[in-house]
């Protein structure tokens, strides 16, 4: 049995989880910046209350993942984004804070929403540097990061960060498309037709740049033409759906179409880097630990993966349907 990769499938699946779960509510906290009405904002607030909380679980179950299973990988992974981790995870916290703050106040609400919007914004943007700096390259002399904590922050990583953030607002308004009743509606329609060509342009461009700045991603595409175009392809046509699923009959189809697109960004870049853990640099087993901690790691992933399954899926069942107009306050 190959446990490296069995942990790594692990670590990438609650990672991806994080992706989707997590972009939504941080895409519904990027748009509140752009609504000025403070009760359509209550709402696209109210939308996300239930189950933005239990997102970030994912991500620490990939963390400690990639520290069980690939010491060697975190190692020099950590200190290569040690920048972008702190900001993401002070963003993180700035949100936690004006998100309980913005109810208590009787006044000064919409600074907390400024607030919430900007962590938003930031986390979003520092997910988009590490996964920019990942592609690009981490510096690399033997098993140890020889380059520059502020190496992550270059032009290409900052095209990236701007997609993600992009496609992240995508994310927030096709949840909103499935939750919003009435303005918020045509808020979520309008979000959508802007944010999606801007998204789908921007990841074209990431593509391209990432061919010229990696040369590792013009071998991928050679070692896998057929896989890589094929996602490229259904990138596009899934793009051209939710388009015109936009004021469809559907509330769902937009949410769903766009969680598509952030599944096929991730299986690109899955199929381009693997069987790397630090892109270009290290595979999966010239970073593994022992076989004793991938045993343990995988057994307790066993147990906890279902139980966090289970929460979100019942937070998700009994928070569903769209969120009532007097909001989750009254």
């Amino acid at each position: 049995m190959d446990l490296p990769l069995l942990s790594a499938l692990f670590a990438a699946f609650a990672l991806s989880l994080y992706v989707v779960l997590d972009g939504f509510d941080l895409g519904v906290g990027a748009l509140l910046l752009v609504q000025s009405d403070e009760k359509l904002r209550d709402r696209m607030v109210d939308s996300i209350t239930p189950t933005w909380d239990g997102n970030e679980t994912w991500l620490i179950m990939a963390g400690v993942a990639l520290l069980a299973a690939f010491p060697i990988a975190y190692g020099i992974l950590l200190p290569a984004f040690y920048l972008p981790l702190i900001a993401m995870l002070l963003a993180l916290g700035l949100r936690g804070v004006s998100f309980e703050f913005r109810y208590q106040a009787e006044s000064g609400r919409r600074a907390w929403d400024v607030a919430f919007g900007f962590g938003s914004i930031i986390a979003a943007l520092m997910q988009g540097f590490i996964v920019g700096g990942l592609v690009q390259g981490v510096a690399v002399d033997g098993e140890r990061f020889s380059g520059r904590v502020l190496d992550v922050f270059q032009p290409f990583s900052l095209l990236v960060a701007v997609s993600v953030l992009a496609g992240y607002m995508v994310l927030g308004g096709g949840w909103l498309h499935l939750k919003a009743t009435r303005n918020l509606q045509g808020f979520a329609d309008r979000c959508l037709r802007r944010t999606t060509p801007v998204f789908v342009a921007l990841a074209v461009a990431t593509c391209a740049a990432a061919s010229y700045v990696q040369p590792g991603v013009s071998d991928a595409w050679t070692s896998h033409p057929v896989v890589l175009g094929l996602i490229c392809l259904l990138f596009l046509s899934t793009a051209v759906a939710l388009l015109q699923a936009i004021g469809g009959p559907s509330a769902l189809r937009p949410f769903l179409l766009g969680l598509v697109l952030f599944a096929l960004g991730v299986a690109g870049l899955g199929v381009t880097i693997f069987p790397d853990i630090v892109p270009f640099r290290l595979t999966l087993w010239q970073a593994a630990s022992a076989s004793l901690s991938h045993v343990f790691l995988l057994i307790g992933a066993a147990v906890v993966t279902p139980i966090v399954l289970a929460y979100s899926a019942f937070a998700y069942r009994v928070f569903r349907g769209k969120t009532p107009e007097q909001g989750w306050e009254s």
